[in-house]
């Protein structure tokens, strides 16, 4: 028997890092084992609407929301510091409305999040804390060493990329490199993901200093590949450069990214590691689409993937103007994945 419907969505992003969220505070509106199958099959660039993951938003209890965020490839992520955002502003707007600030439920932890309008870009922006930023990596290497893991090598062919290993409620190899031009995004970003150090496998950072305040990074996510920006990703940069002493502690670092600009402001102290990250939650379009479930699978219902309601084009105008601001040049992305992403922003 077939059963035939519509979902409800919001396409939304945080600095370029786009997704598809899904309000579940009052109904489930996917059922919990064909969620994996919806984010594959939604989240396809090739075959489906497109996006960098699902955001599926319910109510833990009364006082906190929860997020589960699944990748393109269907597997489901502890944490997405852009899709927190989104999320904190669909619940701020929805289910949770006025309550500030919200305290999010992830399989990462508990992540503190602020909503406000920026006055200086004319959009909401949330600040997403995560307390404590951990640099034991027992949960992350295969040999479950608790011993920090700052600035060593890893092996990959006949090269040793240095690397630093943090978690932001998910994994992160951060790799300083002296010119982001000069890295082979895709080829490398895939080795170290995949790498033999990391069982689960693992997030992949590059980072190019510009100066003590201002770093420009080009993540290569979990299940995913690359992408236009990863808010833990930023996170794990900017807290990985203040251990190895190259920005600055406890003041806000700009981090340029190819979808635009977002702020960390790392605190790194005797008693522990915290940072916030503070960007923008843009809404792109609203819309409905129309699936069917046949035989515990689902597909799509319709050649017209999703029926878009309502496009913020306001929004897109305001943070396209803080998007051609950012230091990444686009060049660095000439013959990978995100090339044709960047040519039709």
């Amino acid at each position: 028997m077939a059963e035939q419907f519509a979902v409800e969505v919001i396409k939304c992003h945080g600095t370029g890092n786009d997704f598809f969220a899904l309000d579940e505070t009052e109904a489930i509106l996917i059922p919990d084992p064909l969620k994996a199958a919806f984010a594959r099959l939604v989240a396809d660039r090739q075959e489906g609407a497109g996006a960098d993951g699902i955001l599926f938003v319910s109510a833990f209890d009364a006082q906190h929301p929860r997020m589960r965020f699944f990748n393109p490839d269907g597997s489901e992520a502890e944490m997405c510091g852009n899709g927190l955002r989104c999320a904190a502003r669909l619940c701020f707007e929805g289910h949770y409305r006025g309550q500030d600030p919200l305290l999010f439920k992830t399989l990462g932890g508990t992540f503190r999040t602020e909503n406000f309008f920026s006055t200086t870009h004319q959009m909401p922006f949330v600040r997403v804390t995560t307390d404590p930023v951990s640099i034991n990596p027992d949960n992350i290497l295969a040999s479950r060493t608790t011993t920090p893991f700052l600035a060593q090598p890893v092996p990959v062919g006949d090269q040793s990329w240095m690397g630093t290993i943090l978690s932001i409620g998910n994994p992160h190899l951060i790799v300083p490199v002296a010119d982001l031009h000069n890295v082979a995004l895709m080829e490398l970003g895939h080795a170290l993901e995949c790498h033999p150090l990391f069982p689960r496998r693992t997030n992949v950072s590059f980072v190019q200093g510009v100066d003590r305040h201002t770093l420009l990074v080009q993540t290569y996510e979990r299940g995913v590949g690359l992408t236009l920006s990863c808010g833990t990703g930023m996170t794990a940069s900017v807290v990985a450069q203040v251990l190895n002493g190259t920005v600055q502690n406890q003041e806000p670092v700009a981090v340029h990214t190819a979808g635009g600009i977002a702020w960390v402001t790392p605190r790194v102290t005797e008693e522990g590691i915290s940072a916030q990250l503070t960007g923008n939650a843009t809404w792109v379009y609203r819309g409905k689409i129309p699936l069917i479930i046949r035989d515990d699978t689902i597909h799509f219902a319709s050649e017209t993937l999703v029926d878009k309601e309502y496009v913020y084009e306001e929004e897109a105008r305001h943070y396209g103007q803080l998007a051609e601001q950012t230091l990444f040049d686009p060049a660095i992305l000439r013959g990978t994945s995100l090339e044709k992403r960047l040519l039709q922003r």
